[in-house]
């Protein structure tokens, strides 16, 4: 088997005991939350919001701003705690999987710990510092809060209808369960953006064994247009796109490594033969999304891409051509303009 192609399979393999870990995480810090929600309601739960002049309301929101903002600090102390050694760990696998796939003596390079660190601080994802998404998890938290107590209180709800608006019931999702999601979309997307900068960097710093990047995205109806569009395609090691693509992204990154010619080595590598896991099981990992999604039935596709879209796909779109440059979605319109031919070969 090709180095590449061990490196592949044991990246893969590695993905799955990040997702495990990633978990580990949501569920503590939403055990931290949970003490946030009871300080929320304990605030309200006995007052008389229906009949309280505005300057008391006022005077409620600083506490619950003030309660919500303390509250938070445990959760992003654990977070910001968590990714650093994320970032951390995973520099120190990747270095010992190039130790341990690479058959010549060779110096590999490790970035420091401080220069992860202050990567995975500097470097933004989704337009954002990672400061930025520990700040919008109380901002978000008190925002959602003060809105359903504002439209509560002009309605005249009674404190009760505007504490189960917080809470939620079983048919309707509260404020509570937004945060929970919230709280959870930033855990999972933060320990993604610290695993792909450590990544990142031991890549760049090893650019003398490794020729290019991969992006391997999840074969399944849940993975987006721009990690669809992006899976198998190769960038340089020092620029081009990096998971995360978007919030909760399940993409990672393989490292292109040199053959064994091009490392010096008098020798044949064995071709190909390892695979990569799909939503149906082992599958070859010669398959990208694009290859993989046309092997699956007009009923998945349709379910994936939309009815229409999937009858340009059928028609020989590749999956690319559905983002613009930008890795944002094209609508049906757009696609109209751009491929005037798959449209008309698609019968639409």
């Amino acid at each position: 088997m090709a180095i590449s192609d061990e490196f592949a399979d044991a990246t893969i393999r590695h993905q799955v005991y990040l997702q495990r870990y990633k978990s580990g995480v949501i569920k503590d810090i939403l055990a931290l939350v949970k003490d946030v929600e009871g300080k929320i309601i304990s605030d309200l739960i006995n007052q008389q919001l229906q009949d309280m002049p505005r300057r008391q309301l006022n005077k409620l929101f600083r506490k619950l701003r003030d309660d919500i903002s303390a509250g938070y600090k445990p959760v992003i102390a654990l977070l910001r705690k968590r990714v650093v050694e994320l970032a951390k760990y995973e520099k120190s696998w990747q270095m010992d999987q190039f130790k341990e796939l690479v058959p010549i003596e060779i110096d590999f390079l490790a970035p420091s710990d401080q220069q992860i660190i202050a990567a995975v601080i500097s470097k933004p994802f989704e337009g954002e510092l990672l400061k930025d998404w520990y700040r919008g998890l109380p901002q978000g938290q008190f925002n959602r809060v003060k809105k359903a107590i504002n439209e509560g209180y002009v309605e005249g709800q009674t404190t009760a209808q505007i504490v189960r608006a917080i809470r939620g019931t079983r048919t309707q999702t509260g404020i509570i369960q937004q945060s929970r999601r919230g709280a959870e979309t930033a855990v999972r997307t933060s320990l993604s953006h610290s695993a792909n900068t450590a990544r990142s960097l031991v890549y760049q710093k090893n650019s003398k064994l490794i020729k290019s990047v991969e992006w391997v995205s999840t074969l399944d109806g849940r993975t987006t247009a721009i990690c669809r569009a992006y899976d198998g395609k190769t960038f340089p090691t020092d620029s081009g796109p990096r998971p995360p693509a978007h919030p909760s992204c399940r993409s990672t990154t393989i490292p292109v490594i040199k053959s064994l010619r091009e490392l010096g080595i008098d020798a044949d590598e064995v071709p190909n033969a390892s695979t990569r896991s799909s939503m149906n099981g082992q599958v070859s990992d010669e398959l990208n999304y694009d290859r993989w999604l046309r092997t699956q039935k007009n009923t998945f596709q349709n379910e994936v891409l939309g009815r229409k879209k999937a009858k340009l796909f059928r028609a020989g779109l590749k999956m690319d051509r559905f983002i613009d440059r930008k890795g944002n979605e094209l609508t049906l319109d757009q696609l109209k303009q751009r491929d005037s031919a798959a449209w008309a070969k698609a019968g639409l």
